[in-house]
């Protein structure tokens, strides 16, 4: 494949081993085939961003999708109503704006310097959006409502730094996994191992995240803090 000649032989491994294992978990515990797709997907998307890589945005249109019908059957309601109406868009802005700064020389998105201005109004805004996001899932009695209202909140942060081309977003993007791997597990340990794939896809991102993180410190390195 063309896209993967540009992938480093750990990246390719990482991509293949992942995408093999949560197949054969899949098809173990007799998962459905939407879940499974959904995570394989999801580490897919992971990766591209690890990289860079503008598809990785385009990539998180279809995780909108797909995730929303997942968590829509295992009645995680606010999920499915942030990911529609807020991620979705927000995708959407990432794509844009990757677009336009791309760097010629790393074939990737330009790492972008955060002021202190911002990431104060942002966090104030996030503590504001956690209490309305609360109670808006409350009203329609979603399940673990305190987790998925932190993973939705942690989410909208990540995607936001992600969109102003940050490598912090990736902190909060391995943040997003453990909380993700708690709001899984929990029906997985009371008995649902046909959802297994979907605690499996945050422990590998949480792998994929952490690369992330080094790769984007190595770009902004390569990229001399251009913005």
């Amino acid at each position: 494949m063309r896209i993967l000649k540009v992938w480093t032989k750990f990246e390719k491994s990482l991509l293949f081993t992942s995408v093999i294992l949560v197949g054969l978990v899949g098809i173990i515990f007799k998962a459905e085939i939407l879940t499974t797709i959904c995570s394989i997907v999801g580490i897919i998307t992971a990766l591209l961003l690890a990289k860079g890589k503008n598809l990785g945005q385009i990539f998180g249109l279809l995780i909108v999708g797909l995730y929303s019908i997942v968590s829509f059957k295992n009645k995680y309601y606010g999920e499915v109503i942030i990911y529609l109406c807020i991620m979705l868009p927000m995708y959407i802005i990432g794509i844009i704006s990757w677009l336009k700064h791309q760097n010629k020389e790393t074939n990737s998105v330009e790492v972008n310097t955060i002021k202190t201005k911002e990431w104060i109004i942002v966090s104030i805004a996030s503590i504001v959006a956690f209490m309305g996001i609360y109670l808006l899932l409350k009203a329609f009695n979603t399940s673990q409502l305190f987790i998925s209202s932190l993973s939705v909140i942690d989410s909208l942060f990540a995607i936001y730094l992600g969109i102003r081309r940050s490598k912090y977003s990736f902190y909060f993007y391995v943040v997003n996994d453990l909380i993700l791997i708690a709001l899984w597990g929990i029906p997985v340990v009371s008995g649902s191992l046909i959802l297994l794939p979907m605690v499996f896809n945050p422990i590998i991102n949480l792998i994929n995240d952490i690369y992330g993180i080094y790769n984007w410190k190595k770009l902004e390195k390569i990229q001399g803090g251009k913005q």
